[in-house]
């Protein structure tokens, strides 16, 4: 009688408390860890994660902040600082592919910058690891200027831009095990451009590579006037011995080359051989695509792109996702050999 006693007490066992056991020990994360982030068919690569319990832990780091808002230096949770980076950077109606792309590419930028992983910080700011500046580190805002940007869209925007950091949290991009320098811009002309044409630099991670389905976007083209007088005098402030006047600006301005993306490398200006990275900001141009047109008393500059082009264009970004593409599939496409891990 006994022994059937325990037959049954095991048969108990087996079918009532045993799955309870198995589901409790293999759903026991922590709830900071990142959802898988891979599409289906992509190869997984090696995270590099803490253990905790067997379980893969991401020990969110704090970030300290020079705020232009606040004029103050602010620490904050690294995810909520790419939040606020998120909301400053990329339309929140974009896709959520590409949202989540921007997300990871301001997380690393941000890593790569912080003291505590061994970066120099915010120059421009001592204390600080970055800064709200969109020209020195990159675009920031709060949740009072998120509000009053979106108006009545703000909790729908920023639900959006919510999910795209928690479902890329943590994870960085990495080349050789180091977060990569990140660079990334509007949009394109058609290519990004090589990093060694805008910042003198050459990096593994940026080659030129395509970049389609921008063509529709807002400054994909446009074009700058400048009377004849104006676009001389401007020159001329900047090198007065330049034999450059409204009246020989036709036959005194020539493109000497193009970069392989298609943009300007350097052109004549009168007697002075000028960069066009350096040409772009001086005329407050979108881009290094340009040419030049002639009409009357008037220089017409017609641009392509918006933006130096190199690294990723948010744009094109968009145009991929809603093509079908993952996020990890439009990172890889703008930044070549890199790999995504969890920030240690």
């Amino acid at each position: 009688m006994k022994r059937w006693i325990d037959v049954i007490i095991l048969i108990v066992v087996m079918v009532l408390i045993l799955p309870s056991l198995i589901v409790a020990i293999f759903s026991k994360r922590d709830s900071t860890v990142p959802p898988p982030i891979f599409q289906p068919g992509e190869e997984e690569e090696s995270i590099k994660v803490k253990e905790s319990d067997g379980a893969a832990y991401y020990d969110e780091p704090t970030i300290t902040l020079y705020n232009h808002y606040s004029k103050a230096l602010e620490p904050m949770p690294l995810e909520e600082y790419v939040e606020g980076v998120l909301a400053a950077e990329m339309p929140a109606s974009f896709e959520m592919e590409a949202l989540k792309a921007q997300a990871v590419a301001a997380r690393t930028l941000a890593v790569r910058k912080m003291k505590a992983s061994g970066g120099s910080g915010c120059t421009n700011h001592k204390g600080a690891d970055v800064c709200s500046q969109y020209s020195h580190c990159q675009a920031w805002i709060p949740k009072s200027q998120q509000e009053k940007n979106w108006g009545n869209k703000y909790e729908e925007n920023a639900q959006r831009i919510h999910r795209a950091v928690g479902e890329t949290r943590g994870y960085i991009m990495t080349y050789n095990d180091k977060p990569i320098e990140v660079f990334f811009y509007s949009t394109s002309n058609g290519k990004t451009e090589d990093s060694a044409e805008v910042f003198s630099a050459a990096l593994p991670y940026y080659t030129i590579v395509d970049s389609p389905g921008e063509e529709s976007a807002p400054r994909f083209r446009e074009t700058f006037s400048f009377t004849n007088k104006k676009f001389a005098e401007i020159f001329k402030g900047k090198s007065p011995k330049s034999g450059l006047s409204a009246g020989n600006l036709k036959e005194s301005i020539k493109i000497l080359n193009r970069t392989e993306s298609g943009r300007v490398g350097t052109l004549m200006v009168g007697d002075i051989k000028i960069k066009a990275t350096d040409f772009r900001v001086m005329y407050g141009l979108n881009s290094t695509d340009f040419s030049f047109r002639y009409e009357g008393d008037k220089i017409y500059i017609d641009t392509v792109g918006y933006g130096h082009g190199v690294g990723m264009s948010q744009t094109g970004a968009n145009a991929m996702a809603l093509a079908g593409k993952g996020f990890t599939e439009i990172l890889k496409h703008y930044y070549r050999g890199v790999k995504l891990q969890i920030f240690l």
